[in-house]
């Protein structure tokens, strides 16, 4: 059918069958239904209690090679026509699964019963996101692992208050540090510390960053728990750049 380790292949594991699903459409709606869904070519299908979901090999424009999905839900009142594409070639049961489900999320409540490489499949979008935007997946899994910590809102408020009146005293640029030892955030500007109970994991090392009058801080915080971190050079306090850092000794 296709090649060894080819999506269509892994689809046969997670449950599709290796079979035209013609005799499964309605007569009464079988115009709708693409010619690639009503024809013997190659394809396979998984047999939802509502309707078959077909996996059929695509050629499209300039060449471009995609695994199909499509099928048709009917009720006795109205009818869903499913669509979506993958790769058509994928490195295992998980990607796939992760794809699949990607692809047809926006059909979820149609799914009837929701098979369970489905929800595994959900649990693995980073799968797709890594191949759908590289340079931005690299980024986000960058941020999840930078030195951060958690404040309680009513904690963070008084450190906000007393940062604010520190920055206004300021004669000009003026180095501040920041650290973490997993338990307090200690923040140290003018011989002076700041510290806060917080939660995370404790950073490797502390942080100077450079602060100023004009140094903004956020106005209002929207979540309970407050994020101080590090990231691409600068610090953050609830997701407002305070200024440049870099690690301390």
């Amino acid at each position: 059918m296709s090649g060894p380790g080819s999506t269509l292949d892994i689809l046969l594991e997670l449950g599709f069958e290796d079979r035209p699903p013609a005799a499964q459409i309605s007569p009464s709606i079988s115009w709708m239904v693409p010619e690639h869904v009503r024809s013997p070519l190659v394809s396979v299908c998984y047999p939802f209690a509502n309707f078959d979901l077909v996996a059929s090999p695509v050629t499209k424009r300039w060449g471009l090679e995609v695994v199909q999905l499509s099928g048709v839900i009917e009720s006795r009142r109205s009818w869903t026509e499913i669509q979506g594409e993958i790769p058509p070639y994928l490195g295992s049961f998980v990607e796939v699964a992760a794809w699949v489900s990607f692809a047809l999320k926006s059909y979820k409540s149609d799914l009837i019963p929701l098979p369970g490489w489905f929800v595994e499949g959900e649990r693995n979008w980073d799968l797709v996101y890594a191949r759908m935007d590289p340079e931005g997946w690299k980024r986000q899994q960058a941020y999840r692992d930078c030195p951060k910590c958690f404040i309680d809102r009513e904690y963070a408020r008084p450190l906000r208050r007393n940062l604010h009146e520190e920055f206004s005293g300021l004669p000009g640029e003026t180095e501040m540090t920041f650290s973490f030892d997993g338990r307090v955030l200690s923040i140290i500007l003018n011989e002076r510390a700041h510290d806060v109970i917080a939660s995370g994991c404790d950073w490797p090392s502390s942080y100077q960053a450079i602060v100023s009058p004009e140094t903004k801080l956020p106005a209002r915080f929207q979540s309970r728990m407050v994020e101080v971190s590090v990231f691409e050079g600068y610090v953050s306090f609830d997701r407002v750049r305070l200024g440049p850092c870099e690690p301390g000794n």
